[in-house]
């Protein structure tokens, strides 16, 4: 039997992604004009950086993948200063196994379309902190008025990794930032209509932790002290409103220590002691939602698909992981 193919089903989003930069657009302050003027007057098309001469930096970077999409850029508090549409020649761009995120392979006359945008010296190292699998290659850009310029992309670390099927979700953050900075339609369409994706689930589909206790909650004021820093108290964590409880590091020689102790180090430092639906929602962008604006601003949907992607984040770890409880907030949805 054929295996069916799925591809992006873009309008399901469409009002959502519309909300979402009607929300962000409205809280952005922009650089003076003058201020980007005077930074181009410094800018040479065959460097691919921009150095002033009391020696600030700014980066020209050709984003291919999330970047291309404002809310991402806003939800990780990159600002461009100029931002444009532009193609690169003789690469294409390819979807990575097993999370299906992008990489350019060299491919003789063939071209990936994309945005360029003129970052700062701290925005760009900001976003390589972010892209730990990635690292920064200088590469010719042209833009639609066919004029060449040097830029900086991102190409994974390891060569000659397997392709896989990108996810729906990662598709429409791609496509949607397309179409709002005006990228090639035939690119856009090739993505919507060619790209084959893993759908997204439905809700049915979505999993949950289960056997929580009843009838045992917790104050916010409680889950603060689980944060990780006092040794004796375990690490809770609160997804969606449940507690977790992690049980411990394994013993030093056991195959998985080393991962753990790398996990529980991220989760310390990041989201312990804390509920991180409203964290997660803004880390993990889903064009199918508005962004969340506060805590209380996630309907019960969008809460629902957090909690499946961190259970399936930790699936292989659940034995590290006990539900004890619910999470007691005051004006709270759940």
């Amino acid at each position: 039997m054929t295996e069916q193919i799925f591809h992006l089903n873009s309008s399901l989003s469409d009002a959502s992604f519309t909300l979402s930069c009607e929300n962000i657009l409205s809280k952005l302050v922009g650089p003076d004009q003058a201020i980007i003027d005077w930074i181009l007057k410094h800018d040479t098309r065959d460097k691919a950086e921009i150095v002033l001469p009391d020696g600030q930096k700014f980066l020209w970077y050709f984003a291919i993948g999330s970047m291309i999409n404002p809310v991402s850029l806003f939800l990780r508090d990159i600002i461009p200063l100029i931002s444009y549409p532009a193609k690169c020649p003789d690469h294409k761009i390819v979807f990575r196994a097993s999370s299906g995120m992008a990489d350019i392979e060299h491919y003789s006359e063939s071209e990936i379309h994309g945005v360029v945008h003129l970052l700062s010296d701290e925005q760009m190292s900001r976003l390589d902190a972010i892209e730990l699998s990635y690292h920064r290659i200088v590469t010719n850009s042209i833009n639609y008025q066919e004029q060449n310029h040097l830029v900086y992309i991102y190409k994974m670390n390891i060569d000659n990794q397997s392709t896989g099927l990108p996810s729906e979700r990662y598709i429409d953050i791609i496509v949607k930032g397309c179409e709002y900075y005006k990228v090639q339609q035939e690119y856009i369409n090739q993505l919507k209509y060619e790209q084959a994706v893993i759908p997204r689930k439905q809700s049915h589909m979505l999993q949950a932790f289960t056997n929580i206790p009843e009838n045992l909650l917790y104050s916010e004021e409680e889950l603060a002290r689980h944060d990780g820093t006092d040794p004796t108290l375990p690490l809770w964590i609160s997804v969606n409103g449940k507690l977790l409880e992690y049980s411990g590091l394994p013993p030093i020689d056991h195959p998985e220590y080393e991962l753990q102790k790398r996990l529980y180090g991220f989760l310390k430092s990041k989201l312990g002691g804390r509920e991180v639906t409203y964290v997660l929602a803004r880390t993990l962008y889903e064009p199918l939602y508005k962004i969340p604006l506060h805590e209380n601003d996630l309907s019960v949907e969008h809460r629902a698909l957090i909690e499946d992607d961190f259970y399936c984040k930790i699936n292989n770890g659940q034995s590290y992981w006990k539900p004890i409880g619910r999470l007691r907030v005051s004006n709270s949805p759940l």
